[in-house]
């Protein structure tokens, strides 16, 4: 955009079209919203009818030859547009193929920052660009509530006056008004493109502009060093180390006034609740850069809250004057946003929608309206309601077309659905809001390998679940067994309350008696320590938990528990992978994991007697899974209290274990505390059974964390402090250990107010107040004789009295349920859980020596030989380095980085910061291998830990193996991911297909958690609960499963048989009347409903076939007995017989997923379970792995239904769709139109007809057959059935001959994409590409309808074909066979501001759900621009970025710039000069000019008048002639430096201008309206009142909006009816609703450009021009 500023009635008005209306949004982020407003078609049966017309209607071209391709997101090198100068980036840099078509906007701002840091290249082009962009977006405001303007432009005077005034000081003659919020911009490149940098050049240029104080916030307090380095790296080495804060190290209180001369008479400053602040902190920091965290911007002490300081230090009084910097560096940390009506934070707090980062953040950007805001991030958000932080980039408000805020503007991105985001995110680039480059990922690879595992990984995995479906159906009773407790104690409560004692029952009072606190359990004494207090204070809690929150935190772990078990089936492959890598290949490698498992780790350690803080010896590697499983077992069935004088079980007492040499150990042995292995042989760990650490965690009813924050503890009151000191009696030595309850843990913990986290160990020993008064060793009085738990009588004789009674039964219940809980113990035991993948990977890679751990864990185990004992051992040790603990990650990245350690291990503690690539600049030049073992659960730390090997200046690019278990349900985590990744690619790289790693390791194909995913979950179940006849399953998938049918077969023969067995009627006999337990009435009850309702035919027959003797299980029992192979097989027979005739009878695939359901806990009739796939999946994690396959197939297969569905309707979201085929062009010159008027008169819309020939010649369908002949080798792991059938689709050419296609056969182009795809790709002379699915081509290939054709055969009839086609795609050559000419109207320019208007002109503004929009997202590239470009793969090498430089500096040669000598006088005025600066700033150069001459005779020289000087900072200075000489001498060497390097001459010689000279001073060529005057008033020429002539360059690509071509009925001006296209009606509705509105026509903008135009003529005449200055 040009715009000139000669006057200030022009000036006003070109920076109110500056503001732009809406076009200052954050496109990028409205980008996700429209991911989650897509929603799919329902499916549609074949009508019924005669069967030859439905075999036709199924043979129409969009189902025979398949939906249209989801396009790839392809990449173009990239260079800066617009920005003709400064070094090249050092690497290669793209930009997705959707962005590039976009043009940014021109370049206005011109830069003040030092010459050198441009000429050396210490910011490259691209990092020049975006400071540029920004500062330019920085120059802009938003608007402002009732279309208001700012209150006065902001131009600085070319003499270096500021006309503007200031916010508090406004120029005479102007009225103050509310600050306008000042426009941002989002610096959205990717991981490794040195956005640190970037971010420091904002800093530089803003102090070259006189700006004193700039707010950097970023994530951690390690990268405070690294913004001083950027600052340091482009010549402000002073600067970096006087003049940057990090607040977070300095104490509370006002940091204004504060040095040491001043700060004894600075008065106290208010802060926001009028408290005087406690002080004023001494020294000078009046200027400077602020660093702070997240986490510090949240602080709070007595004194105030660091938000107040930081506000304070920005504007004291009056924030509205602060302009400098906020630069929100991985703004991402802010997402958790919820904003009212006036876009302030609301609902913040835990639990809720709102964060307090983000709330801090908003707050900070609404108290500091001129604040010049820098959002930056490669990730930086990844689901639609987190953007509302983004406010600055003007998305919504005021002047938008969501003035009413965030919640509006989410609603219309709803409404919106298909390709909003892309749209919004091309909008942002073409106004220069937003840059989004990312480094090519030609030079890294990507490799996905599936289905690691073995078989001793899938039996531990399938023992595993069948103890949680134990564990489940326990739950149940444990639940049922809560909640009436609670039903009682409330009935004793309410009589309590009353009355008292007096009127509870009999069964109430023995209940009361039972439940209460033993008195091992009572009052806690004042001496006891708090943690014992609090552990006690937990148990009584778990107990008493409600139902709901039981089941929360069942179902959190059993996903806790499958996730570690399916990282840690991984470890054997990544080992394998790296020790090829580094020891054959060569390379070098980093195993990227997210969590360490240290507090698992912990947790082990100490119920082993183990110091954490000593250290210890395990016999081996504690298992994750391990602990997890036998933690819950703890947290989820805790033990009665602990009666009197009862030796609790070995596994609960861990702390008075930890002293091994104990002799008064009150705890029985008799358990086999001695035993050095276990039942199964393998070694285990000391006391493996000794006990069990469990905390209570944040869940809600499904188990999803819940938690937003670290760990909390209940602050100490004054009375436990005394508690905790006095010590009145004796306590054993080992209770002190448990005091330290607050370590670190990988789950968080939040507790209410009235209950304190605790990460300890439970001891129910713990629980008397004294041991010495009664039951120990050391005991005289003989008062009560201790008896282990496990020797307690069960049976007793003679208890007369309640009392007696009640103690006897409690003593009763605590071995009953002690044994319960040790049984699962030892089955955990013998599950043989693999250990710790960190630990692991670290020792059988060579141990801390060899490996390299940047992690944030501070202990670790470690394998060593001892040679006493002759065996390995594990030493649990502290994590040791060099230096402080907190430089132990660097030290570890030095070792990797130097080539000392070739192996390093990574967690999500350094995915932030750290640098592992093959850099240049280091000694390990070795080829990174990164190995994913672990996805992170989030898309951004997936990218933040991709992109730490994948960075600017490296070597080679890395090489990426992401690993993927057998699991079908670890899936679950992968789609979470890669639907996150997807959306990010929208936010940041405008596109949701342009993250390369998702596409690039085929993620794409786990994206099962979206819209489409939630409506196959729905059908599914639909079809399971009422046990559908409908074929889910392929035959040879089937027969596979035939095992799996006599598994439930013979459980429902078992069900029968007991009903049989029992006198009545067998069905009344389904529901036995001696039930007891929870689980048996829930189970029989469902067996019931199934085998009376949707089975009731199957439960009949097998009741049949039960009374003939042909049961399974009476079959089952006969194969386990005999040894005969013939009797054998005739009962094998007998079996699939019984099978067979059960499936006649209604036995179905749905049927057993039905029970496989029920087993992990879905039912039918739970609502919320309905669409909720990640809870499918996370159910799913709990079947065996054969149940699992198959319940992945059904949902994949009911995915891909729903998805091919939505093709067909036209609502299936694939985002942008590229328009391919044998040629595109354009058709003729675009239509341009200005439809907002004044409001933003630069912005165009232009409506493009686009002629595309969709085909495949013959020649480019051989080129694609070559391409992929010789790939045809196995793709899959069942490549034949059982049969000896070939399964898989070979490649090649396949022809459709059926009758109906008389004219020619069809032919087609198959191409298999391999195992990991459920589709082909079909290519047709016709049409083009289209994908099908595989299933429906073998259908077609084994019914005889395709057949594969020799290759000159098959050319022979493509020529045929494409000559037939040579018409219309509305006109058919033959059935089901259209034409390949298309023709297609696109809308592009500025159609996001008015993007609500056009669709409620089509019609579809409130199109939502399943209707098929009659509009898409496009991206067209013509035929000539496809011609004549080059590989958009190819990167530019270094030695072609050399010569083009050189090339630049010599073109550049005869435009240096010479100085004339200063003459002392006015023509001195304007001329330019230079000062090196010796202050605090450093080094630098800065630039100013002239500014007025004095003939004061003041100095020797000639002339020896004074020079006054103002430069860029706004520094003044006066100088006598010698200074100005050696000033202007300085100036030409930097203004040459510019030059040489690229700039325009007359800008590097413009020192105080913010605006290029372009920007100033060149005028765009005036707007000629295709109407005349008088005829834009008649409505009946619709659009054409606001269509202007179009005489620019036709782009050779566009992305705009495709409205569907068809026929539509419309309204004219005078409401007549009318049949149009599409298209038109959209611009004939649009019209006039504008018209109706007042907005200005074509003509009356041409007037008015007119009338500006003379006023410029006369305000520029006679003034000097740029030239004449310098």
């Amino acid at each position: 955009m040009s715009t000139s500023v000669p006057s200030p009635s022009i000036a006003a008005m070109r920076d109110a079209l500056r503001q732009g209306g809406p076009g200052g949004a954050s496109a990028a982020i409205a980008a996700m919203m429209a991911a989650a407003a897509a929603r799919p078609s329902s499916t549609n049966a074949n009508p019924e009818g005669d069967k030859e017309k439905a075999k036709e209607a199924a043979n129409q071209e969009g189902q025979d030859d398949g939906h249209e391709v989801d396009d790839d997101i392809s990449y173009t090198p990239y260079k800066p547009t617009k920005l003709k100068y400064g070094r090249n980036h050092p690497d290669p840099v793209v930009e997705n193929a959707t962005l590039a078509a976009v043009a940014p906007p021109d370049i206005t701002y011109n830069l003040a920052m030092p010459a050198c840091i441009i000429d050396e290249g210490k910011l490259s082009n691209l990092q020049l660009e975006a400071v540029v962009y920004g500062c330019q977006r920085h120059m802009m405001d938003l608007p402002q509530a009732g279309g208001k303007l700012p209150a006065v432009p902001e131009v600085m005077a070319v003499d270096g006056g500021d006309t503007k005034g200031d916010a508090k000081n406004p120029p005479k003659g102007v009225k103050r008004e509310p600050p306008a919020f000042r426009s941002g911009f989002l610096l959205g490149d990717g991981a490794g493109m040195g956005k640190g940098r970037t971010l420091a050049g904002f800093v530089v240029e803003n102090i070259a502009r006189g700006r004193k104080k700039h707010v950097w916030i970023s994530v951690s307090s390690d990268l405070y060093e690294d913004a001083k380095r950027d600052i340091r790296d482009l010549g402000m080495g002073s600067y970096a180390d006087n003049n940057c804060y990090n607040l977070g190290k300095l104490p509370y209180g006002s940091l204004v006034g504060g040095s040491s001369a001043s700060s004894s008479k600075s008065k106290k400053k208010k802060g926001k609740r009028g408290k005087a602040n406690a002080k004023t902190i001494t020294g000078n920091y009046d200027e400077g850069v602020m660093f702070a965290t997240y986490n510090t911007l949240i602080g709070k002490s007595r004194g105030g809250t660091r938000l107040e300081q930081l506000l304070e230090w920005c504007g004291g009084e009056n924030p509205e004057t602060f302009d400098g910097l906020i630069m929100l560096d991985e703004c991402h940390k802010a997402k958790t946003i919820d904003l009212d009506e006036n876009g302030n934070a609301t609902n913040v707090g835990k639990g809720t929608l709102c964060s307090q980062t983000a709330a801090k953040v908003v707050e900070l950007q609404n108290k500091l309206p001129r604040a010049r805001v820098v959002y930056c991030s490669a990730t930086s958000v990844s689901v639609p309601k987190n953007l509302g932080f983004m406010s600055r980039l003007g998305l919504w408000g005021p002047g938008t077309e969501h003035p009413s805020g965030f919640n509006q503007f989410l609603e219309g991105i709803d409404r919106l659905g298909t390709g909003a985001m892309e749209l919004h995110a091309m909008h942002l680039k073409s106004i220069g809001a937003i840059t989004a480059r990312t480094l090519s990922y030609s030079a890294c690879e990507f490799e996905m390998i599936d289905g690691v595992g073995s078989d001793k990984v899938r039996e531990v995995y399938n023992s595993s679940a069948e103890l949680w479906t134990d564990l489940h159906s326990q739950l149940a009773d444990r639940c049922q067994k809560l909640n009436e407790e609670e039903q009682k104690n409330k009935r004793i409560r309410a009589i309590e309350d009353r009355g008292g004692d007096a009127t509870l029952s009999e069964d109430l009072l023995y209940h009361r008696d039972l439940h209460m606190d033993s008195d091992s359990e009572g009052e806690d004494s004042d001496d006891e320590d708090e943690a014992i207090v609090e552990q006690k204070r937990l148990r009584r809690k778990f107990r008493n938990r409600k139902a709901r929150t039981l089941k929360g935190l069942f179902w959190s772990a059993h996903q806790r528990f499958f996730r570690s078990l399916c990282i840690a089936s991984k470890v054997d492959k990544a080992i394998e992978i790296a020790k090829k890598a580094v020891h054959e290949d060569g390379h070098c490698c980093v195993i990227g994991l997210q969590s360490t498992g240290e507090a698992r780790s912990k947790g082990a350690a100490k119920s082993s007697g183990i110091n954490v803080d000593k250290g210890g010896a395990l016999d081996e590697f504690v298992s994750a899974p391990n602990e997890d499983l036998k933690r819950i077992i703890m947290q989820m069935f805790p033990l009665p209290p602990k009666p009197k004088g009862v030796i609790a079980p070995e596994f609960l007492n861990v702390l008075k274990n930890i002293n091994t040499n104990d002799t008064d150990d009150d705890t029985t042995s008799s358990e086999g505390s001695s035993r050095e292995r276990s039942s199964t042989g393998r070694p285990s760990r000391r006391v493996r059974n000794v006990g069990v650490n469990y905390s209570e965690l944040n869940v809600d009813d499904d188990g999803n964390d819940t938690s937003s924050g670290g760990r909390k503890r209940k602050q100490s009151t004054k009375k436990e402090t005394k508690k905790k000191g006095s010590k009145s009696k004796k306590r054993r030595s080992s209770t002190s250990t448990i005091s330290n309850s607050g370590e670190e843990s990988d789950f968080t913990v939040e507790l209410s107010d009235e209950e304190s986290s605790f990460n300890g160990t439970d001891n129910d020993t713990l629980d008397s107040d004294d041991d010495d008064e009664y039951g120990s060793s050391s005991n005289t009085t003989g008062k009560i004789k201790s008896i282990p738990w496990n020797e307690i009588p069960l049976e007793a004789e003679g208890l007369v009295s309640r009392v007696d009674q009640v103690d006897h039964e409690r003593m009763v219940r605590y071995r009953k349920d002690a044994e319960k809980v040790k049984a699962w113990l030892d089955t955990v035991d013998n599950l043989e859980l693999p250990a710790n993948p960190l630990d692991r990977l670290l020792n059988e890679l060579g141990g801390p020596d060899e490996v390299a751990e940047l992690t944030g864990r501070k202990t670790r185990q470690v394998q060593v030989y001892d040679a006493m004992a002759n065996k390995h051992k594990v030493i649990y040790e502290k994590r040791k380095g060099d230096g402080p603990m907190d430089q132990i990650n660097i030290e570890e990245k030095n070792h990797f980085q130097s080539g000392t350690k070739k192996i390093a291990i990574l967690s999500e503690a350094a995915s932030t910061g750290i640098s592992l690539q093959a850099d240049k600049r280091v000694t390990n030049q070795r080829r990174r291998v990164h190995i994913t073992l672990e996805l992170p659960w989030s898309a951004d730390k997936a990218i933040q830990q991709l992109g730490r090997t994948h960075r600017s200046n490296q070597t080679t690019g890395p090489i990426y193996k992401f690993l993927i278990s057998d699991v079908g349900g670890e899936k679950r985590f992968a789609s979470a991911v890669a639907r996150r990744l997807a959306l990010l690619g929208a936010l940041t790289q405008g596109d949701r297909r342009a993250t390369g790693s998702a596409n690039s390791l085929g993620l794409a194909s786990f994206d099962m958690d979206n819209t489409y995913g939630k409506r196959a979950l729905k059908t599914m179940y639909e079809l399971i609960w009422k046990c559908s006849t409908v074929s889910v399953l392929d035959k040879d998938t089937e027969e596979e499963a035939n095992a799996l049918f006599v598994e439930v077969l013979k459980n429902i023969d078992d069900q029968l048989t007991r009903a049989l067995d029992a006198e009545g009627d067998w069905e009344d006999n389904l529901i036995p009347y001696n039930v007891t337990t929870m689980a048996d009435v829930t189970h029989t009850e469902f067996m019931y409903q199934l085998l009376t309702g949707s089975c009731r035919r199957l439960a009949q027959d097998r009741v049949h076939a039960i009374k003939a003797g042909r049961s399974i299980p009476s079959y089952m029992e006969l194969l386990a007995s005999e040894t005969e192979k013939d009797t054998i097989d005739i009962v094998r027979r007998k079996i699939d017989e019984e099978v067979k005739a059960a499936k006649e009878a209604g036995l179905n695939f749905n049927v057993l997923c039905n029970i496989w359901l029920y087993d992990v806990g879905v039912t039918h009739g739970d609502g919320k379970s309905s669409s909720d796939v990640a809870r499918f999946l996370n159910r799913l994690l709990g079947m065996n792995l054969r149940r699992q396959k198959f319940m992945t197939q059904y949902f994949l297969k009911s995915l891909e239904n729903e998805v091919s569905n939505a093709k067909r309707a036209g609502t299936y979201d694939v985002g942008i769709r590229t328009l391919t085929g044998n040629n595109i062009e354009f058709a003729e010159k675009p239509r341009k139109f200005s439809f907002r008027g004044l409001a933003a008169k630069d912005d165009s819309v232009f409506v493009y007809q686009v002629a595309q020939d969709q085909g495949t010649s013959p020649e480019t369908a051989m080129e694609l057959y070559n391409d992929v002949k010789d790939d045809n080798v196995p793709t899959s792991r069942n490549e034949w059935n059982r049969r000896g059938q070939r399964l898989e689709i070979v490649s090649g050419f396949y022809t459709d001959s059926r009758r109906y296609y008389r004219v020619t056969p069809k032919v087609f182009l198959i191409i298999n994409p391999g195992a990991h795809s459920d589709s082909c790709i079909t290519i047709r002379p016709n049409v083009g590409r289209r994908t099908v699915d595989k299933y429906a081509i073998r259908e077609k290939l084994t019914g005889g309808d395709l057949a594969s054709v020799s290759i000159n055969r098959a050319m022979e009839i493509w020529k045929r074909e494409f000559e037939l086609s040579d018409i219309s795609a509305n006109e058919n050559y033959q059935f089901s066979c259209p034409g390949r000419h298309k023709e297609s109207y696109i809308f592009a320019g500025s159609i996001v501001p008015i993007l609500n208007k056009m669709l409620a002109s089509s019609g579809t503004i409130s199109t939502k759900g399943d209707h098929a929009k009659p509009f898409r997202v496009v991206r067209v590239e013509t035929s000539n621009s496809l011609d004549n470009a080059d590989d958009t793969e190819k990167d530019v090498s270094q030695e072609e970025s050399s010569d083009s430089e050189d090339e630049l500096e010599e073109s550049n040669e005869s435009e240096m710039v010479v100085v004339d000598p200063a003459v002392g006088g006015k023509e001195d005025i304007g001329k330019g000069v230079a000062r090196q600066m010796t202050d605090n700033i450093g080094a630098s150069v800065f630039r100013g000019i002239i500014t007025k001459y004095k003939d004061d005779d003041m100095h020797k020289d000639d002339p020896s008048g004074t020079f006054y000087t103002k430069f860029s900072d706004g520094n003044k200075r006066k100088m006598d002639a010698a200074q100005v000489k050696k000033a202007r001498k300085l100036f030409e060497k930097e203004a040459n430096r510019l030059v040489a390097s690229g700039m325009p001459r007359v800008d590097a010689c413009n020192s105080l201008d913010e605006f290029t000279a372009a920007g100033l001073n060149v005028k765009s060529k005036i707007r000629q309206p295709v109407l005349r005057d008088g005829e834009d008033e008649d409505p009946e020429n619709h659009e054409q009142i606001f269509e202007e002539q179009f005489d620019d360059e036709v782009p050779d690509a566009i992305v705009g909006l495709m409205f569907d071509n068809r026929t539509v009925r419309a309204k004219d001006a005078a409401h007549n009816e009318v049949e149009v296209p599409l298209h038109e009606k959209v611009l004939m509705h649009l019209s006039l609703r504008l018209v109706s509105e007042g907005v200005e026509s074509a003509r009356q903008l041409y007037n008015l450009e007119k009338a500006e135009r003379l006023a410029d003529d006369d305000a520029s005449s006679g003034s000097m021009s740029d030239e004449d200055k310098y």
